[in-house]
């Protein structure tokens, strides 16, 4: 595994005794974009521990643009029969040899800082590479395909209030560099509908919320993970905003399971919030929590006009998580125990 902690390896033992009808993926391929990303490491992880305790003999091929980044990730992996890491950029139309019968498609730009300098990437990654690999899981006649979509599709709240269930839709200004983050995932679902009516393709939709957790890069730009990484360094946490939002989030382990759930128990054409719900706290009161963590304290810095293009203008994205709730699924963190566990495994590996 990527990461040698005891907690991490307890959440991905975990992931991979779900009660899920893993049957439908014995002896069968599948291929994972964005897989060494901050979700992807752990689908990864999880799916090669679940080959070797329980012989599934999923093969599975790990597509990323960095060959580097898939040698230190993926290291315990590799020489694997049932591993391959497939270096593929999904923006160009995609030739691929091997029988395919499941893509999970969760390659985006996922942060502030690309969404600001990589809009073009950003907006294509959603929509051409979705585009493509559509093409290519309808010429493989796959059994399904997973779209990780996001929380940003339903935009920003009407009112205060409002709890996002899958039929909300907020409000999103398109007329701007950030919204082609949220834009281009609308389309990417849209496509996949497209799909689904022309082409009879099986696609389920996983709307993840904000996530965190200790496979992610230490250069990402949310906020959440910058609160983390001030907290591991026993720096003071620095926020730049008031901190008034109020979002869910999700850890990256809970994440992975929750598109498990929908790969294997979801229904084609639904789409699943993958959220814990059960507390809801501020981006101030995250810092705060973060920084008693730390024994340091919380400060306030401006964005530079780079960062604070990236940023969001969405006060609330609270999502409830009961769809996915309802095919089994629970997050076993919560905010506070989830950050409070990544912290902890972060300073084994952080310098």
């Amino acid at each position: 595994m990527f990461i040698k902690h005891e907690l991490y390896e307890a959440d991905v033992a975990g992931i991979a005794n779900e009660n899920l009808p893993w049957e439908k993926l014995a002896g069968k391929n599948l291929l994972l974009t964005g897989a060494s990303g901050l979700i992807g490491t752990v689908l990864v992880d999880a799916l090669m521990k679940k080959n070797r305790d329980d012989k599934l003999n999923l093969k599975i091929f790990a597509a990323g643009r960095n060959e580097k980044i898939a040698a230190e990730r993926f290291a315990d992996w590799l020489g694997d029969k049932n591993f391959e890491f497939v270096k593929l950029d999904v923006n160009n139309p995609i030739e691929f040899d091997s029988p395919v019968d499941f893509i999970i498609h969760a390659a985006s730009n996922t942060h502030p800082f690309l969404y600001s300098t990589d809009p073009v990437g950003t907006v294509t990654t959603n929509i051409i590479g979705t585009h493509n690999l559509l093409e290519l899981g309808r010429r493989k006649k796959i059994s399904r395909f997973v779209f990780v979509s996001s929380v940003e599709v339903y935009g920003k709240a009407w009112k205060a209030e409002d709890i996002f269930d899958e039929n909300y839709c907020g409000y999103i200004n398109c007329n701007t560099v950030r919204a082609g983050y949220p834009e281009s995932k609308r389309a990417g679902e849209a496509l996949c509908q497209a799909y689904i009516s022309q082409h009879a393709l099986d696609i389920v939709v996983s709307r993840l919320s904000r996530i965190y957790g200790a496979t992610m890069r230490l250069n990402d730009s949310k906020a959440m993970s910058e609160f983390i990484l001030n907290g591991v360094r026993g720096e003071d946490i620095v926020l730049k905003s008031q901190g008034i939002p109020r979002f869910s989030y999700c850890c990256a382990t809970d994440a992975a399971s929750g598109i498990l759930y929908c790969l294997l128990n979801g229904k084609c054409g639904e789409a699943y919030n993958v959220a814990d719900s059960s507390e809801i706290l501020s981006l101030r009161e995250i810092a705060e929590y973060i920084s008693s963590l730390a024994g340091r304290k919380v400060v306030f810095e401006l964005p530079n006009q780079t960062q604070a293009k990236g940023f969001s203008n969405a006060v609330n994205g609270i999502m409830s998580n009961d769809k996915l709730q309802a095919l089994g699924w629970s997050p076993k963190d919560d905010t506070r125990s989830g950050v409070k566990k990544t912290i902890e495994i972060l300073k084994s590996i952080v310098k």
